[in-house]
């Protein structure tokens, strides 16, 4: 039976009524669900097998690497998870505009891919404390393009997201036993991004076959002018996606550069818990983008339904910080600990943030707005990171990134109001 008929056969749904547009939102709910709810476990698996078989210390050098190269990562993906989204929800029905729109983002990624790659190369090369873990940042390297080059993008925009459940489900399963055969001691953490990047170029391949058999898309090399003004539109969604790496991906990567793998390890330890948790708004913000870009009158109830799923996970968070480190690690447990209920109030900054933010601002054409406030936000905490990580390490990285989540979310909030308001008065 399809993904779609089992989920409307569930007991409880099946006896409740629901239009065309709730039953697409309930599909790429459960779809995006199974998805991001296996992406929750398979951190809660893998980060405590990975400090206990590679040591605090490597699991630190191998997240440093992961950090540095998360700056180009960002880069190849140019904010097309919301622009490209954004246009093929507008342009679904016609098949035509579709491949164009695909044809062009794609190669527009590949393009990025390749200047990024040899930029990236050239600093590890020229970087002596990146050179001698060659092999590991190379690695990383390939795991953050062919990552990145996965067109999720194309699925949201098309509201067929189970696809890129069973794609990716299967996919991590390969890479989580894989982890378990192939990495078994110290030495081992050059394969951690090794086998990352053959799992993320098997979801990658499977996704073109997909894309081109079940969706009939045919990639045309696209005009260079195209390409350009791809890019031109959206560099306001590109800068409110790479900014906030000025304060988050650069938390962990200073302090890789003023302390050492140590703290980086448990610092990261701490901060995938609080990612894996807030896959849950990840998933609501990709199930609803779509739909609110063509009843965005339906905000309000998005809008409750975020705030309130927002505070429940916080407040649990931080209750339960030190139960979920003592179910995932057996050493280093009270600063990890203590860590995770620190950045506990960081979910619900971020609901905010994508609730009125990216599901809001940028729906609404105010792109520019919500590019200046992360922007400019970004900037500001990483200045301020730059300062305090040195003098306070781990504790500073925690007040930069919620002082940077914080802001963000207030003036996502207010720039709401003023928006709402206006478009009320006209």
């Amino acid at each position: 039976m399809k993904f779609k008929k089992w989920i409307m056969h569930v007991p409880l749904i099946k006896k409740m009524r629901f239009s065309k547009n709730t039953k697409v939102l309930i599909t790429n709910f459960f779809s995006l669900s199974i998805l991001k709810g296996f992406e929750f476990l398979i951190p809660l698996i893998t980060l405590p097998y990975l400090v206990r078989t590679l040591g605090i210390e490597n699991f630190g050098l191998v997240n440093f690497a992961l950090a540095f190269a998360m700056y180009f990562g960002a880069i190849i993906q140019y904010g097309f998870r919301i622009t490209a989204t954004k246009k093929i929800a507008l342009k679904r029905d016609n098949l035509t505009e579709v491949s164009e729109i695909f044809s062009t983002v794609i190669s527009a990624s590949v393009i990025l891919s390749l200047v990024c790659s040899i930029i990236f190369l050239f600093i590890v090369f020229a970087v002596d404390i990146f050179n001698q873990y060659f092999q590991l940042y190379f690695f990383t390297l390939l795991f953050l393009v062919f990552q990145n080059l996965f067109p999720i993008w194309f699925f949201q925009g098309m509201e067929k997201m189970k696809f890129i459940a069973f794609i990716n489900f299967s996919n991590k399963l390969f890479y989580l036993l894989a982890l378990f055969y192939f990495v078994k001691d110290h030495d081992d953490y050059n394969l951690v991004p090794l086998l990352s990047a053959v799992s993320a170029l098997i979801s990658l391949v499977i996704a073109f076959i997909v894309i081109k058999r079940h969706f009939h898309i045919q990639f045309k090399r696209p005009k260079t002018y195209k390409i350009k003004r791809l890019l031109i539109e959206g560099r306001h969604a590109f800068i409110g996606q790479l900014a906030p790496n000025l304060y988050n991906n650069s938390s962990l990567f200073l302090l890789g550069l003023f302390t050492n793998n140590v703290i980086v390890g448990q610092y990261t330890a701490a901060i995938r818990v609080i990612e894996a948790i807030m896959s849950a708004c990840n998933i609501l913000t990709s199930t609803f983008l779509p739909f609110l870009v063509r009843n965005i009158d339906k905000h309000q109830y998005f809008a409750r339904l975020m705030l309130l799923l927002g505070v429940t996970l916080s407040v649990g968070c931080f209750f339960s910080a030190e139960l979920i480190v003592q179910l995932l690690y057996s050493f280093e447990g009270k600063s990890v600990s203590t860590t995770i209920a620190y950045l506990s109030p960081r979910i619900l900054f971020i609901f905010i943030v994508n609730t009125y933010g990216v599901n809001y601002l940028m729906i609404m054409g105010h792109e520019r707005i919500y590019k200046n406030i992360v922007l400019y936000s970004s900037i500001i905490s990483f200045f301020i990171a730059c300062l305090v990580i040195p003098i306070f390490s781990l504790h500073g990285a925690v007040g930069v990134l919620l002082g940077a989540s914080f802001l963000m979310s207030i003036l996502c909030y207010l720039n709401f109001l003023k928006y709402k308001q206006e478009a009320a008065g006209a």
